[in-house]
């Protein structure tokens, strides 16, 4: 019975490990039918893993090609859920690879390419294209690209990159790197790295088995400087001539009187050093009679393929002092104050010309300059000279010649820092200028001449004195006095044609002066010795007038020969020789003519033309006088004064 039992148990094992083996492998058969080889969903370069389809595989076997082929493989479990991922990590970037993938139920093996990392990979920026990006614009324009992977048909270009900033920064997208955020960079500079970005070898409908082909591994980092701009450069402006030290490689733009800016406008001339503020403002102002509007300056160097450009130099410049008053010709009037606006111009005579500036101070200083008659006024070649006082600048006639062009401006104003004691000073243009034509007044003229007095002739001395041309007013109207030597003289003085008007140029004066015959009397006798005429404005004349002070000189006797005439006359006979330029003359008078001189003339009318041997009519004991006298001047040489008796008469 037992033995029975025993059998009964062994034959029921049996049976159940038999049915077990039958459900066992008729499972198993199920299992490895519903398997199939595992497959490639994703190359993913980023991550460096190869994501593959599960497939029912419970393991996955991988090697590289080389391994496969000596049935080398490593294994690992399937990830739970549908793919598993493979990292590839291990595998050199430097070369091509192949990876060979399979299923621990389907051993059809999948085979993936891994490419070699780019070899090279060179960027560098373009900084002069800068200028044609808006703010907000990548830098595509900017970056030159050389790579050794792509084609010629699909080049490694700007989207193919991503970027990050310093060793430790994120990469991003290439995108989000901007004209706004590479200025940034360069206030202080820094360094950007940038790579080709990888790219995943993924399932799609045009793609349904990838093998890594149509990936690409991250290529390696390039790294490039973001230089720190140049410091912003000491720009000049020379307030004087109007020009700013903007030169070859810079360039600038302008907001004039609140319009603008313009657009950078680049200075490529080599030669040029300076440029105009007429040029720059480019509104028809010229600082010199056209005043400038205010103006913002910007200047920098421009960016070059290698260099960007400089930080930027601001100028801001105010609204040109602009002078309106004309300048006044005359002195200024007494005590005038710094509230006095005009500018007056004055001349001593011809010696020196004479401006005075009531306003003029250290804190407001005027300059001027002269232009000759002819010449052009330069504004680079005139020198100008500074007045900082309100008192009389005289200017030498050698400069401020005749018929020149005087030119005022107000003077450049430096800025200056405010100080515990003084507050700040703004900075300030030279004005626009006002002008004058040199125009000397006359100076008295009077013709060369040495004038003769006789004493005790009853003479007298007159003389003209011309005081002005036309067109000129007389510097001179009156003389304050007339000396000889020491000896001061009297005089009178009349006007033709009238009294002298300063400021009237339309009429010639003439100052018609008679010494004082009294004191030319009392005099030393004299030759030749000049007279010294001072006239009230301070003209001196000291070399043109002349005076000879004489006595009188006693005249020649004349010999006469007397004989009876025709009747009723007398005959008379001038025995010495008459010379040329002198001739004779009689009168005939109850008294005897005695005590002639030679100073003394026979005036015109007073006597009558005598001829040797004349028969000259005349009564007993009356007077016959013959004069040898100058046929010019009148003047008598000789005389003779004879009384006729009756025996003399015919």
């Amino acid at each position: 019975m037992m033995r029975m039992k025993k059998l009964m148990i062994k034959a029921l094992m049996t049976s159940l490990i038999i049915n077990f083996g039958i459900f066992f492998f008729t499972n198993a058969e199920t299992i490895y039918a519903a398997a199939t080889p595992v497959t490639i969903n994703t190359v993913d370069f980023e991550d460096e893993n190869i994501i593959v389809n599960n497939n029912g595989n419970s393991k996955i076997y991988f090697a590289t090609e080389s391994e496969a082929a000596k049935d080398r493989w490593d294994v690992m479990p399937a990830d739970t859920g549908a793919t598993s991922e493979i990292d590839f990590s291990w595998v050199s970037p430097t070369s091509d690879n192949v990876i060979k993938i399979k299923g621990d139920v389907d051993p059809t093996q999948q085979r993936v390419v891994l490419p070699e990392r780019t070899k090279k990979l060179e960027i560098s920026i373009n900084y002069s294209k800068m200028s044609s990006l808006a703010k907000d614009d990548p830098i595509a324009k900017l970056l030159n690209i050389m790579s050794t992977s792509g084609t010629g048909a699909n080049p490694i270009d700007f989207n193919d990159l991503e970027w990050k900033k310093g060793e430790s920064g994120k990469w991003k997208d290439i995108n989000e790197l901007t004209k706004g955020q590479l200025e940034k960079y360069q206030i202080r500079g820094t360094y950007i790295y940038f790579r080709i970005m990888a790219v995943n070898d993924e399932t799609s409908a045009t793609n349904p088995s990838p093998d890594g082909s149509k990936g690409r591994r991250v290529s390696d980092e390039v790294k490039l400087k973001i230089a720190k701009k140049a410091t912003a450069m000491v720009v000049g402006i020379d307030g004087e001539e109007f020009t700013a030290n903007i030169r070859y490689g810079k360039e600038y733009r302008v907001t004039v009187d609140g319009v603008g800016p313009t657009d950078w406008i680049k200075v490529m001339d080599r030669s040029v050093r300076e440029l105009p503020l007429a040029t720059i403002a480019n509104d028809g102002s010229n600082g010199t009679t056209i005043p400038f509007k205010n103006m913002f300056l910007e200047i920098r160097d421009y960016s070059t393929a290698r260099t960007a450009s400089s930080k930027i130099t601001e100028i801001e410049l105010d609204d040109q002092r602009t002078l309106t008053n004309p300048i006044v010709e005359g002195d200024a009037p007494d005590g005038a104050t710094a509230a006095d606006p005009n500018i007056y111009v004055s001349y001593n005579g011809v010696k020196n010309m004479v401006i005075t500036i009531p306003s003029a101070s250290k804190e407001l200083p005027y300059e001027y300059c002269v232009v000759k008659s002819g010449d052009f006024f330069e504004l680079d070649r005139v020198r100008w000279s500074s007045i900082t006082k309100n008192t009389p600048v005289k200017i030498l006639t050698s400069k401020a010649v005749e018929g020149g062009t005087l030119y005022v401006r107000q003077k450049e104003i430096k800025s200056k820092e405010a100080t515990r004691y003084t507050p700040a000073v703004a900075y300030a243009l030279a004005s626009t200028y006002v002008t004058h034509t040199i125009n000397y007044p006359s100076i008295p003229e009077t013709d060369k001449a040495t004038y003769t007095f006789v004493k005790q002739t009853g003479d007298t001395v007159t003389f003209d004195i011309k005081l002005n041309v036309l067109g000129k007013k007389p510097f001179e109207t009156d003389i304050k006095t007339i000396k000889l030597g020491t000896k001061e003289l009297g005089y009178t003085r009349t006007y033709i044609p009238v009294t002298p008007d300063p400021n009237n140029t339309t009429i010639e004066y003439v100052m018609r002066v008679t010494l004082n015959s009294a004191d030319l009397e009392n005099m030393t006798n004299t030759y030749n010795r000049a007279l010294s005429l001072y006239y009230m404005n301070g003209t001196i004349d000291k070399y043109t007038v002349k005076l000879t002070i004489k006595n009188r000189t006693p005249a020649y006797a004349l010999t006469v020969d007397i004989q009876p005439g025709t009747a009723g006359a007398t005959q008379a006979n001038v025995v010495s020789t008459v010379p040329t330029g002198n001739e004779l003359v009689y009168t005939i008078t109850d008294a005897e003519i005695v005590d002639k001189y030679m100073e003394e003339i026979i005036p015109v009318g007073s006597a009558d033309a005598f001829t040797n041997g004349q028969n000259i009519p005349i009564t007993a004991n009356r007077y016959l006088t013959i004069y040898e006298i100058n046929s010019t001047t009148r003047n008598i040489v000789k005389y003779r004064s004879i009384q006729i008796t009756a025996g003399d008469i015919g």
